[in-house]
């Protein structure tokens, strides 16, 4: 099984898909819809970070530059979504635990976003001439 291979990732990414479609199904039932969308938000940037990383068609005019910056954009927003489903779920006392990991993920997602939205070196040297 090689990752590389299209088809396969394709099968992988649908049945990731099944798999988060189930576990907010479930969670919906089973009264805890904001702990299982914490949950599906946090894994499916990662997916979507996997694809960024390995495309699954590369472009001809890539520029690396832009896929990194798309990178932590969709690094951050994994973090912040789960960390506000984090800090609802535990308002709506899904579970004590959000209360200690919900932080956690808001600080990692503010920290991503201020990667993504500061300024670069070369910024900084061109501003200074």
């Amino acid at each position: 099984m090689r990752s590389a291979d299209g088809g396969l990732r394709i099968f992988w990414l649908t049945l990731f898909a099944i798999g988060s479609a189930t576990v907010l199904g479930f969670g919906w039932q089973d009264g805890v819809p904001f702990t299982a969308a914490a949950f599906v938000t946090f894994f499916a940037s990662r997916v979507w970070r996997s694809v960024i990383k390995r495309p699954l068609t590369r472009p001809p005019d890539e520029d690396p530059v832009r896929r990194t910056n798309r990178f932590i954009v969709v690094t951050a927003a994994g973090y912040l979504g789960a960390g506000v489903f984090a800090c609802v779920a535990a308002v709506g006392g899904e579970g004590q635990e959000w209360l200690y990991v919900a932080p956690c993920f808001l600080i990692m997602g503010a920290a991503n976003l201020y990667l993504a939205l500061a300024p670069s070196p070369d910024d900084e040297r061109d501003l200074r001439r």
